[in-house]
Order: C-alpha cells, then structure tokens, then sequence
C-alpha cells in the first residue's frame, strides 16, 4: 500500500478534533476537566502497542464512512475517579464505565464522521480487562504493521489516565490514504522504523560501553504528528540531555533525554570521584554532552549506513528543564517550514535499576521525502541489520 503524506497530515488533523471532542464529551458528563494531551498517527504492530500494565476498558466496532474497531481504556486508578464521580460510594459498575466508553468513543467517531460527511455506526460498548495483550486480543488487532490513531486524555487536578486506539480496517486506510501526489510506499516507512530501531540498538550499546550501565531498547515508535504537538509526546517531567541538529541529505533534529535520576547515574560513571551529582554543571555538564554526543552519532551513523549517505551533526546543546520546554524549542524552528513530523522515538531502559533515556529524532520532512525515494527496502534490509549489530 502507498501512503499519501498530505492525506496522512489531513486524518491526523480529524483524529486530533477528534479527541478534543471526546475530551469534551467526558468533561460534560463527568464535570472532570479533561484535555487531550497526544494525538497522533503510529506505524505500530500488537507488539508495539500491548502495554505491560493491567487495564480496563470498552470495545466498540465502527462502520459507515470508516470500518474498524476501538479501544478505549483507563487505569484502576482512573476508572475509580470516573465512578466515583458518576456514582459516589458504589464502587465498580461495568455498566457505567460502558456508557463513559460510549459517550467518549462517539466523540472520537463523530469528529471522523463529520470530516468524511457521512454516517458511522457504532456497535455496543463491550467491557473489557486485562493486560495490553489481552486487551488488544479482545479486539482482534494481531497485525505486524499498521496505522493506527493514538490518544491520550488527561485531567488537571485528578488521577486520569485515558487511552483511545482507533483501528481502521485495512481497506480502509487504502481508501484513505492512497491516491495523492506525494506517495510513500509503507514498505519504506517499515524500513525506517527499522532504521530507528537499529539506532537506537547501537546507541544504547554506547551507553553500555561507556557507563558500565547495562541498557537495552524498551520501545521504538515511528508516529506522524502535527509539528506543535510534539511537545506533548515528552514526558511531562525535568530532564537532563542534550539537543543536536543534523544535516545532510537527510537533516533534522535529535534529542537525547535522560531523567534526572538516570543522569546522575551517568554523570557518576563517567567521572572520576564523582559520589553524588548535586547540579549539572562544569564537569557534570560535560559528561552529559559527551555521552549525548556518542550515542547521537551512533544513532545517526546508522541511518547513514543504511542510506549509503554521510550525515554531520553539530555540536550538543545541553539541556535541562521539563521535557515540552526542550522540544518546543525544535518545534519553533521546524514549524517555519513544515506542518507535520515523523516523529521516531526510543526508550532505553535498564533491567537492575532505575534508569530511563528517550530519544527522539524528528527528520526534515523534505529531506525525508527525498531519501525515502532513493530507498529500496529490499537492498537495505542487509544494512539495517549490520548497523544494528555493530
């Protein structure tokens, strides 16, 4: 299937009023402020999307302008702030989560239907429980690789913690997103999600090797988003890293992110006499730009390898602050030329201690373009898999 970007930019637009209209709907019938805090359009397989945490939600099956099914889920915690609002005291009531699933889900739908001036139907909410797995079992999503829309609902003041998935069928995202000028085959999106993934293999090998800290990938994404939203995929916490720009047939942006916890872990493995970091600066502030430095260009080299291209980055720029403030920084200078961004993203996690890095590479969406047209998937597969391995 080809994949047309300007239509791909135009969903991830409805997908957004969307769930602002279903943050509208769960405002009006809980009284509960809630505001959408991501939107965006993921390159995903069942693994990718299957959450390790127990939760529970509703089912709903769609057709009409659009076929597929939906999944809205809470946490434990989030369900028993919606019942406690709804129903004060009486704890859990499946049949009032279900009509909150209803309620919430026709607004998701009904912003679709309104750009696509048809009519969807919708089934009846079905509760459902369980784990990411189980939940995405419950709904027959077993696909290696498809589009799918991504929410997250959140409320100032209050423990929610909402997701919505929506699942168009195959037929049709084809009817959606095909036809256009600027076509992608998906095949090449797969291989740069692949790409990403290798690089973020590699970089967290660096980190291994530099620190002593035992690290592997916990996730790598590749989602398109509106640029200004970008912002809103970071963590809402302080962190310590770095920012790079890269040039070359392929530019872009790279950040590099660790939480302040996992920055002093760092900044004590690669400082000598280092027993406790109190601040980042002097030789702090160098460790963490250095280690940003290695594991950029191993990220990156990657990417270069694979496109059998050179690409420079440049110096890091430290950074310490809440995660949105970092990236608003990029977005002010990525939204003067595109509206849109791929937008991959990696978690490194380690499994004896508490350690947390994200990176986040946003590509120039021209430049993207561009090398994406010289990509064959096929002769590239090898190189992927050598620069994941090095």
């Amino acid at each position: 299937m080809n994949v047309d970007i300007e239509s791909l930019g135009t969903f991830s637009r409805t997908a957004q009023e969307g769930a602002e209209r279903a943050a509208e709907n769960l405002t009006g019938m809980t009284g509960i402020d809630a505001s959408v805090d991501v939107t965006e359009v993921t390159l995903a397989s069942a693994d990718d999307l299957a959450r390790a945490d127990e939760r529970v939600g509703i089912a709903i099956d769609f057709e009409g302008g659009i076929d597929g099914t939906s999944l809205l889920t809470f946490s434990y915690e989030s369900e028993e702030t919606l019942l406690d609002t709804l129903l004060p005291g009486e704890g859990l009531d499946e049949s009032a989560v279900a009509e909150v699933g209803n309620v919430v889900t026709s607004g998701f739908i009904g912003g679709w239907a309104d750009h696509l001036e048809t009519t969807i139907d919708i089934t009846p909410p079905e509760y459902v429980e369980g784990t990411g797995e189980e939940l995405l079992d419950s709904v027959g999503f077993e696909r290696e690789r498809a589009f799918v829309f991504r929410s997250e609902v959140s409320a100032v003041g209050e423990e929610l913690d909402v997701e919505f998935h929506m699942f168009p069928d195959d037929d049709s995202m084809r009817e959606m997103l095909t036809g256009g000028e600027e076509q992608i085959p998906i095949e090449k999106l797969t291989t740069l999600r692949e790409m990403a993934g290798a690089g973020a293999r590699t970089a967290s090998e660096s980190v291994s090797a530099m620190t002593g800290i035992d690290t592997g990938v916990d996730i790598t994404q590749l989602s398109f988003v509106p640029v200004e939203t970008v912002p809103g995929e970071l963590a809402d916490r302080k962190h310590v890293g770095v920012v790079l720009e890269f040039e070359g047939v392929l530019g872009g942006y790279i950040l590099i992110l660790f939480d302040e916890a996992s920055a002093r872990e760092v900044v004590t493995a690669l400082v000598p006499g280092t027993d406790e970091v109190e601040s980042f600066e002097g030789r702090e502030r160098s460790a963490m730009k250095e280690i940003g430095n290695v594991m950029t260009s191993s990220f990156i080299d990657g990417w270069a390898n694979v496109l059998d291209t050179t690409i420079d980055i440049s110096p890091p720029q430290f950074v310490h602050d809440m995660g949105r403030a970092v990236a608003e920084s990029v977005v002010a200078r990525l939204g003067q030329r595109q509206a849109f961004a791929f937008l991959f993203d990696a978690t490194l996690r380690a499994d004896d201690r508490e350690f947390d890095c994200e990176i986040y590479a946003i590509p120039d969406k021209s430049g993207l373009q561009a090398a994406l047209e010289d990509l064959d998937p096929d002769a590239t597969a090898e190189r992927t898999t050598k620069a994941g391995s090095l």
